[in-house]
């Protein structure tokens, strides 16, 4: 493979940022999910209906999709490795777009070749 430098500069940008979130920065993949709780302690408000917020991170496990609750002290850094994640995933479209235009422009000098 050549070095970096013949690829155009979006795309070495691309792959540079790509490359130091997955070197330094911890992500999740998955999605956060805002769905009212109750917590099980009678007498509280949410007995009488008014739910409490919770967080959850839904991701999947396998074959199987899991809703994970989310305690309040996490909630801030799962967001973060959750929002990482999806950087990450924008940064990998990207150049894959790059990619697919680059092998139809080789498709298409392979067919102007064939006699």
């Amino acid at each position: 493979m050549k070095h970096r430098n013949h690829l155009p500069p979006k795309e070495r940008e691309a792959r540079s940022r790509l490359a130091q979130l997955l070197h330094q920065k911890p992500f999740l993949i998955g999605s956060l999910v805002s769905m009212p709780r109750v917590c099980g302690k009678p007498g509280c408000k949410c007995a009488r209906g008014e739910l409490h917020p919770g967080l959850y991170l839904a991701l999947r496990v396998g074959t199987q999709r899991q809703m994970i609750h989310v305690p309040q002290t996490l909630e801030e850094k799962v967001r973060q490795w959750v929002s990482t994640y999806q950087e990450i995933w924008q940064l990998m479209e990207q150049t894959s777009g790059v990619c697919f235009e680059r092998f139809l422009t080789e498709k298409q000098q392979l067919r102007r070749k064939r006699p």
